[in-house]
C-alpha cells in the first residue's frame, strides 16, 4: 500500500493456550516499523498505543521508502510480534517553479 495514514488491527480475544483474554492482560500495543532492508524483528521506530481496546493508530512521519511493520499487545506479559505488513511512503514532488503574479 502506498502512503497509508493509519495502522488498523483486531484486538486479540484469546491467549496462546486458548483461554480468554481477561481484563488487565492487555494494556496497550506497540507497533514496530523498520525499513524493508532492515533486520526482521528489529524495529528502530516504535509507536506506543495506550488502551486495551484500541484498534488503530496514526502512522508517524516517515521518509520516503518501503517499510515493514508488526504489532504486539502489551501488558504484564507482552505477546509475540504479529506477522509483518509492508507499505510504501512515496517521494514528495518539488513544488512548481516560476510562479508569479502578472
Amino acid at each position: 500500500m502506498a502512503n497509508p495514514s493509519t495502522f488498523k488491527w483486531t484486538d486479540p480475544t484469546t491467549n496462546v493456550d486458548g483461554t480468554a483474554v481477561t481484563t488487565g492482560e492487555i494494556t496497550g500495543y506497540t507497533i514496530g516499523i523498520r525499513p524493508s532492508t532492515g533486520t526482521v524483528g528489529t524495529y528502530p521506530t516504535l509507536v506506543n498505543v495506550s488502551g486495551a481496546s484500541a484498534t488503530s493508530a496514526a502512522l508517524p512521519t516517515l521518509a520516503a521508502g518501503t517499510y515493514d511493520a508488526a504489532i504486539m499487545s502489551v501488558g504484564p506479559i507482552n505477546s509475540a510480534w504479529s506477522a509483518e505488513v509492508s507499505f510504501t511512503i512515496a517521494e514528495t514532488p518539488n513544488p512548481p517553479s516560476g510562479f508569479s503574479v502578472a
